[in-house]
């Protein structure tokens, strides 16, 4: 065994930064001089001493192995703190993109020193920590924040609950990490400094997805499976669990660790997808909830699905087989934000009895759902008419066009002296 193998139980501390590999060479440089700059003056206004970390630098982030026993609540009060701070002063007059931000995860277990670093469990934790879907997707959803901080749980429960770090419990938020492409599941603490911990929790509530099927009495056979069940995968998540069929409704919670953003986003275009080339002729309305119980997550997300607007907007559109209906939560903590396939001003509000936005793939603005089926259609200021339609002409009516079919018939506008 390379370098005897040598037993060390010590804090581990991982680091990196968002969106190292978007930028050009020089870029690349400055960034790792200030992240390195970043590290060594925090941990020096912290009361630790960086010259004695064993560091593993990585060109982005870097990994440390922590020796100094003392060093567990420094590192996640007071260090962090700082590295926070320092990061607030150097991005002050930077534009957005250029901004220096980590993702940083403390871990302890047992590191042992081998040929291109360390080996053992405990390094592994620590890096998957850090790159955790859940944990990339916070530093994306708050945008003013600097860094975002994940803590295992031992940690957490060996340092923070008992209140020997200056953070304190309310401070964190749990989470559950899930990265079925690493076979890697985790229970982690996370804290967004600046941020409240009830929107962070806000963020990390339990989604829920309800499918309703247009004209079908059940599911398709098969559906789940080939369609949501690839659709996860897809976005390297794992299978729903759970999942119940009542009548042409397909009910499911989102598995843990896949935030709103990549639900609303990425899975919903592969559902869109999958479900193109798997199920053609399907039509269906997608409901999309959030709540702490995942239970109550369910039910809203059943009853979004299956609202009269869902489905009359699926009669209404010509160019889309799916309406995402996604609830005023989901919309305010998610969407509004937007993200890659998230688009906010493709969505439109309907109040009348839902309290909901809609999204119709293939409109940029969703096509108006009409009044609901027990109103009329017609009534002050509405036209009325009685057409004959004939031939493939065009003709000019008033200020307007009318092409083919040509219309003869008398066009009424109540309220109107046209």
């Amino acid at each position: 065994m390379a370098d005897d193998g040598q037993f060390s139980r010590t804090l581990l501390l991982a680091v990196d930064a968002w969106r190292y590999g978007t930028r050009d060479d020089l870029q690349q440089r400055d960034l790792q001089r200030a992240l390195g700059t970043a590290v060594r003056e925090s941990a020096l206004r912290s009361d630790l001493d960086p010259a004695r970390w064993q560091r593993q630098d990585a060109g982005d982030g870097m990994f440390t192995p922590i020796t100094d026993g003392s060093a567990e609540p420094k590192v996640i009060g007071s260090f962090v703190r700082e590295l926070d701070e320092w990061l607030g002063r150097y991005n002050h007059d930077l534009q957005p993109q250029a901004r220096l931000r980590l993702r940083v995860a403390v871990h302890q277990g047992v590191a042992i020193p081998a040929a291109l670093g360390h080996a053992g469990a405990a390094p592994v934790h620590v890096c998957r920590l850090r790159d955790a879907r859940v944990v990339r997707e916070l530093l994306e959803v708050f945008s003013e924040a600097n860094l975002v901080l994940a803590v295992s749980e031992e940690i957490f429960e060996g340092s923070v609950r008992p209140r020997h770090t200056s953070l304190s419990v309310k401070d964190f938020t749990r989470v559950e990490v899930a990265e079925q492409a690493k076979e890697f599941f985790a229970t982690a603490w996370v804290h967004v400094p600046g941020v409240a911990g009830e929107r962070v929790g806000a963020q990390l509530d339990a989604f829920a997805v309800s499918l309703s099927f247009a004209g079908t009495a059940v599911p398709p056979p098969r559906f789940f499976e080939q369609a949501v069940c690839r659709s996860f995968d897809a976005v390297g998540a794992s299978v729903p669990e759970g999942a119940e069929a009542s009548g042409e409704v397909l009910s499911f919670p989102v598995p843990a660790g896949l935030s709103g953003t990549v639900l609303t986003g990425t899975w919903i275009e592969h559902l869109r997808k999958n479900t193109d080339a798997q199920f053609p002729g399907i039509r269906l309305a997608a409901g999309i909830a959030r709540a702490p119980d995942p239970a109550v997550a369910c039910a809203e997300a059943t009853r979004l699905a299956g609202s009269d607007a869902a489905g009359r907007l699926l009669t209404a559109s010509t160019r889309s087989r799916l309406v995402i209906v996604v609830s005023e939560e989901v919309y305010e903590a998610v969407v509004s934000r937007g993200g890659r396939f998230v688009f906010p001003a493709s969505y439109r509000h309907h109040e009348a009895g839902t309290g909901c936005w809609f999204r119709v793939p293939g409109h940029s603005i969703p096509p108006d759902p009409g009044p609901p089926q027990d109103q009329p259609a017609t009534g002050a200021g509405s036209p009325s008419a009685t057409a004959t339609t004939y031939g493939d002409h065009s003709t000019a009516i008033g200020h307007g066009t009318f092409t083919a079919p040509f219309i003869m018939g008398d066009v009424h506008q109540h309220g109107s002296d046209r």
